[in-house]
């Protein structure tokens, strides 16, 4: 374990020193992200590979059934995973196989909660957005598209390895972008915040805080945000709150006190959106992916994260922190 936290720590240096290089990394958040998965599904000609905690069958996502279908019938290699404990799968399943995808839950061993899909080892999208009309439609979500064949490679192999059973890929920097290990979230983060130098803004949608626990990974990020702020940087959070989840407001209500306690700004999300998002900005690097801020998330969970070195990407992320901030302020 040691070898691999070294050796991610090492692909965080070559993000920070690389030139940059000829591809695309644009963001695909919010109403966005339909229109790039759409155009990802008509474009794939070999392969499409998708990983997802579920699969809602409802107005929006039904029409990408026939993008599946078609991209079935012109030859093309489309496979999908789904989270087998989620209940939605259980129709999407049967429907996905009887079109011609190589459709099938995850091991059952393991939380599947990666949300991604990739096209021809080139094409990714990957960020916080499940595969349902109130998370395409109605949340705040963070995305990127990127267009890169050795981070495309890297999340058609890390797909392979979900559905073979087989070892993951370690993690790979092409250009600014970085891909972070399954379990490594949290190694990223504490990067990114270590280095900060002038702000640090959070989305954060689920975190449960573990006081006490100083080996904790959660508290490792935490207490790195908390350096942060005692050499002052700026740092700043918004969280989810919600107007049906009472579990979930009680483990965020929990967090944001502590996080204030340690002069950290915390402020909610408008209950009336919810803020699904999973962001972090820290100077010029941003980290998107599916990881929330629990054990589960940060270690045991198979999730997809990159962290992105790019100054106008961190502007534009720190921007959309500010919007949402905006929205719960307007409640």
């Amino acid at each position: 374990m040691k070898f691999a936290r070294a050796r991610f720590a090492a692909a965080l240096f070559v993000l920070s020193s690389c030139a940059p290089r000829a591809y695309i990394c644009r963001p695909a958040s919010n109403r966005d992200y339909l229109p790039r998965l759409k155009e990802i599904i008509k474009g794939a000609k070999e392969k499409l590979y998708i990983s997802q905690l579920y699969f809602h069958m409802d107005e929006i996502t039904r029409p990408l059934v026939f993008l599946l279908n078609e991209a079935v019938d012109r030859g093309v290699d489309v496979r999908c995973i789904l989270e087998d404990s989620v209940s939605y799968n259980a129709e999407a399943l049967p429907l996905l196989k009887r079109i011609g995808v190589e459709a099938r839950p995850d091991s059952g061993d393991i939380f599947s909660h990666s949300k991604f899909v990739v096209a021809d080892g080139e094409k990714v999208i990957v960020g916080s957005t499940n595969l349902s009309s109130t998370s395409i439609d109605r949340n705040n979500e963070t995305n990127v598209f990127i267009k890169d064949k050795k981070l495309g490679q890297w999340f058609e192999e890390y797909f392979m390895a979900m559905w073979n059973g087989d070892a993951f890929p370690g993690s790979v920097t092409s250009g600014s972008v970085t891909t972070v290990e399954t379990s490594f979230a949290d190694e990223a983060l504490i990067g990114m915040f270590e280095r900060a130098k002038e702000r640090i803004a959070l989305l954060i949608y689920g975190i449960k805080i573990y006081p006490g626990e100083k080996e904790n990974p959660v508290m490792k990020v935490i207490y790195a945000l908390f350096a942060a702020a005692d050499r002052g940087v700026k740092t700043g959070a918004v969280m989810e709150k919600s107007d049906y989840n009472d579990t979930l407001n009680k483990m965020t209500d929990d967090a944001a006190e502590y996080f204030r306690s340690r002069g950290v700004d915390v402020s909610f999300d408008n209950e009336k959106i919810i803020t699904h998002a999973k962001l972090a900005v820290a100077d010029d690097t941003v980290m998107i992916g599916s990881s929330n801020w629990g054990y589960g998330g940060f270690e045991l969970y198979r999730e997809a994260n990159i962290v992105i070195k790019d100054e106008a990407l961190a502007k534009y992320f720190y921007k959309y922190f500010l919007m949402v901030k905006e929205q719960g302020a307007a409640k």
